[in-house]
């Protein structure tokens, strides 16, 4: 594994900003945040990766619904199943 180290920026919303040099394949890559200033302690870190999860309410009022409409989904079930299916025959050579 090839290790570079580069700078980049945490917004205010959580998003890391960073940008790549030309040349990295693509592919999965594992990111390491040091953060500059004062030492944290685990309560700062249990803190800032608490998840809360949304209310079944909250998640339709955040407009997180229909993410897949455009693949025209109608049972999310048989989907699963025949992509399961497909997979298992793309294994096979078929």
């Amino acid at each position: 594994m090839t290790t570079i180290c580069l700078n980049g920026r945490i917004t205010e919303e959580g998003v890391l900003e960073i940008e790549l040099p030309p040349g990295l394949p693509p592919g999965e890559a594992r990111i390491t945040i040091e953060v500059p200033g004062e030492p944290r302690n685990a309560e700062d870190f249990d803190r800032a990766l608490r998840v809360v999860p949304l209310t079944g309410t909250e998640i339709v009022r955040a407009g997180l619904t229909g993410c897949w409409s455009h693949e025209h989904i109608a049972d999310g079930n048989a989907w699963v199943q025949e992509k399961r299916l497909q997979r298992r025959e793309a294994r096979r050579g078929r």
